[in-house]
């Protein structure tokens, strides 16, 4: 089985939510046609880490009405993060429009500090995994890609495939990548990244959004400029290596190991 992965990357503008759609909606449109495709888009990309969080939520409904008639019109399955009003908390959080109207979400669990995240939004609790195709999508967002105990969890759900919309800087652009390669070849995945490029209220973004495989090889990569990308994966590779080469099963690490400490400093 084909699945078509496309990756969007743009230069995310703070609070310019008709400038970013549009251009957004512009890479959409440009985009093959496939039976099963599905695309990915940054962190935040209609906002940005705005503090007006409400303006937010309300524009962030009418964009997110106008992507289920491009997911429908172009047969799409569409991913990014928005700020969201949920009981009374805003969330960074993931949402995954299907073409038939169908909408997946998880709420980022681990906040940036640095972003003061923690000031806007509630962190999320509980993980999220789609299955469509009869294959499992798992969720994460940005920082989650430092903690590797969530792709470790997906993999034991069996999920193939993860997606990560991000807003990494380009002065750590080297750990998104290795971690990316290591959240791929560890958990034997695909990992589906899009980050955002361009100068971010005074930031340079890191770009480099890119579509790994589960043998850690890089299938599309973008550089630094706006742009999109788009490649064809057969699902039975992934299904092979991991039949043939089955390291998830083979962990003899018991959860409540014991530890000898050995202290030199006494």
């Amino acid at each position: 089985m084909n699945i078509t992965f496309s990756i969007i990357q743009i230069n995310c503008l703070l609070d310019q939510y008709e400038l970013n759609f549009e251009k957004v909606r512009h890479f959409l449109h440009q985009l093959p046609e496939a039976d099963k495709h599905l695309v990915v888009l940054p962190e935040l990309w209609s906002s940005g880490f705005t503090e007006n969080v409400k303006q937010a939520h309300s524009l962030n409904q009418e964009i997110l009405n106008q992507l289920h008639l491009i997911a429908k019109d172009k047969n799409l399955l569409i991913a990014g993060s928005y700020i969201i009003k949920q009981n009374n908390n805003y969330y960074n959080q993931l949402i995954i429009i299907g073409p038939d109207n169908q909408v997946a979400t998880y709420n980022k669990i681990n906040l940036f500090p640095q972003l003061n995240e923690y000031t806007n939004f509630k962190p999320g609790s509980e993980l999220s995994i789609l299955k469509i195709w009869n294959v499992k999508i798992g969720m994460a967002v940005c920082y989650d890609l430092r903690f590797p105990e969530i792709f470790r969890h997906y993999a034991s759900q069996k999920v193939e495939i993860c997606i990560l919309p991000a807003q990494w800087p380009r002065k750590r652009i080297n750990h998104f990548n290795a971690l990316l390669l290591a959240r791929a070849i560890e958990n034997q995945m695909i990992i589906a990244s899009s980050n955002v490029c361009g100068n971010i209220n005074k930031t340079i973004m890191g770009g480099d959004s890119s579509i790994i495989d589960h043998m850690g090889i890089v299938q599309a990569h973008l550089m630094d400029l706006e742009s999109f990308s788009s490649i064809q994966i057969n699902m039975e590779d992934l299904y092979h290596w991991r039949k043939d080469f089955p390291v998830l099963e083979q962990s003899n690490l018991p959860k409540d190991a014991p530890i000898t400490y050995f202290d030199f400093d006494k």
